[in-house]
């Protein structure tokens, strides 16, 4: 994931792309520091995917913030369509129902004390693919 970051910011300043290319050298200088921060290694695609959210979670603040003053949010929508074109194709609600119900299936017993283990299953068989809060709604309201 590195290396396809690098690739597109040779790019974005080959083509003069400023907002691009400044975006892409901040994301790609945090998303190395934390596999450097960590045995000065070369950070794992989920590591990078986590730099990503973080970014998106801090620009949308900004666009509230902006569209709370009254002023243009342009900049950070393009920036924000930039990021999200890194993260894995999400899950439409339909998709993460039908994923949450093929686990509540297979569970002994189906009650809200369930709802970890629901969370830790969805988590390792589809990471990174749905928003934490939405699956957490669905999960509540399937095991009551």
């Amino acid at each position: 994931m590195l290396a396809t970051i690098r690739k597109d910011l040779f790019e974005a300043k080959k083509n003069h792309d400023t907002v691009r290319s400044n975006l892409l050298s901040t994301l790609l200088g945090e998303a190395t520091a934390v596999g450097k921060n960590a045995g000065n290694r070369e950070s794992t695609p989920e590591e990078v995917m986590q730099v990503v959210r973080k970014f998106i979670k801090n620009i949308d603040e900004t666009i509230a913030l902006l569209e709370k003053e009254g002023k243009p949010t342009e900049k950070e929508k393009t920036e924000k369509a930039i990021l999200e074109s890194y993260l894995p194709r999400q899950m439409t609600p339909e998709e993460l129902g039908k994923a949450i119900d093929e686990i509540i299936a297979a569970l002994p017993e189906k009650s809200p004390k369930m709802m970890g283990a629901v969370m830790a299953q969805l988590k390792e068989r589809h990471s990174g693919r749905y928003d934490g809060r939405t699956a957490s709604q669905l999960v509540k309201e399937k095991l009551t």
